[in-house]
């Protein structure tokens, strides 16, 4: 079950027994968390019908399970930290017993519990625990949100604040600070008392005060090397490695940014509009035509060689045959002397 089929059924009061809340969207997570804790831990009793547990072993499990809620039809408990559903997790208990134990209870859980398995990230599909919740369980997955649903999110909560944003400004927000609801709900605020009285966040408000995450910086400092100015991209690299990011990772971002202008030239050529070029490289339809303006300072064939020297000098930085200081500026300086050659 996907995020939204969640929030849809409980606002209709449809709720299951057990839950398994998976997922790399933690924001929406906590918040469907938060509503489902809500809907079952009501009234003035509340506290005495909500439960937490960490990584239980089962008979701490069932015991909290079968507890009847006080004044209620129903009683919440959260499990936290489950070990049996995580890769590598160190368990106090034998997990093989421990499973099948579960599996025998679930046949019989309680209408009066509402439980749910909260796991940071991905569960470990592998494991026997998630299989059985699958069988027997409702699992609701938390992905992050495609581009068209994280606009749809930013609107939504500056509407909150009574502030309208263009499409365009919503791809730069989320393009320059990041994905990750829990960073953009801080931005929105900052975003919302910034303009103050106007009704409109625009793109300039975002350039000003919103925080640049490490990709858009590697991806400015690119745009800058690719666009031949060497020193101040030399600048940018220096202001990257003081904030603590490590060469090597920058240095595949670079390369990354290399095949996105090699195959934004192919689409184009090929006839691609802006919208399906967007999709196919990954950046949001604002970004296009500077990558086209980029790509055409440079053949298809330095594009093919600024490719092949990022991912080789990769390996032999990852495999020991290159030292980590001073590969990517190596980089760095030979695209800038392809950059002088003709453009063939």
């Amino acid at each position: 079950m996907k995020h939204g089929e969640f929030f849809a059924a409980v606002k209709k009061g449809e709720i299951a027994r057990c839950y398994l809340f998976e997922g790399e969207e933690e924001y929406t997570k906590r918040s469907a968390l938060k509503m489902i804790r809500a809907a079952i831990a009501e009234g003035d009793f509340a506290a005495m019908n909500d439960a937490r547990l960490m990584d239980p072993a089962p008979d701490a499990l069932i015991a909290a399970a079968e507890t009847l809620p006080f004044l209620s039809d129903r009683r919440f408990l959260e499990i936290r930290d489950c070990a049996m559903l995580q890769t590598g997790k160190a368990k106090e208990y034998d997990e093989d017993s421990a499973v099948k134990r579960l599996d025998e209870y679930m046949d019989h859980l309680p209408d009066t519990v509402c439980m749910v398995f909260y796991v940071r990230g991905k569960a470990d599909g592998r494991k026997k625990l998630y299989q059985i919740l699958k069988k027997k369980a409702c699992i609701v997955s938390f992905d992050p949100l495609d581009d068209k649903e994280l606009a749809q999110w930013i609107a939504k909560r500056l509407a909150k604040d009574g502030k309208r944003i263009s499409v365009g400004a919503c791809q730069r927000l989320w393009f320059s600070a990041g994905r990750e609801l829990t960073l953009l709900e801080n931005e929105i605020g900052k975003l919302s008392a910034y303009a103050g009285g106007r009704d409109e966040i625009t793109e300039a408000d975002i350039q000003e005060i919103c925080v640049k995450s490490t990709e858009f910086k590697v991806y400015d400092m690119a745009d800058t090397l690719l666009s031949g100015q060497g020193t101040k991209a030399f600048e940018m690299l220096d202001g990257l490695l003081r904030e603590g990011e490590e060469r090597l990772m920058l240095l595949s971002l670079l390369g990354r940014q290399c095949r996105q202008l090699r195959y934004a030239k192919a689409l184009f050529a090929k006839g691609a509009q802006a919208g399906e070029i967007a999709g196919k490289i990954g950046v949001p339809p604002f970004a296009v035509r500077k990558t086209l303006e980029l790509a055409r300072a440079y053949s298809m064939e330095q594009l093919d060689q600024m490719t092949k020297m990022c991912l080789e000098t990769e390996y032999l930085v990852k495999s020991g045959q290159l030292m980590d200081a001073g590969a990517l500026e190596q980089v760095m300086l030979k695209i800038l002397a392809l950059r002088g050659k003709k453009n063939g």
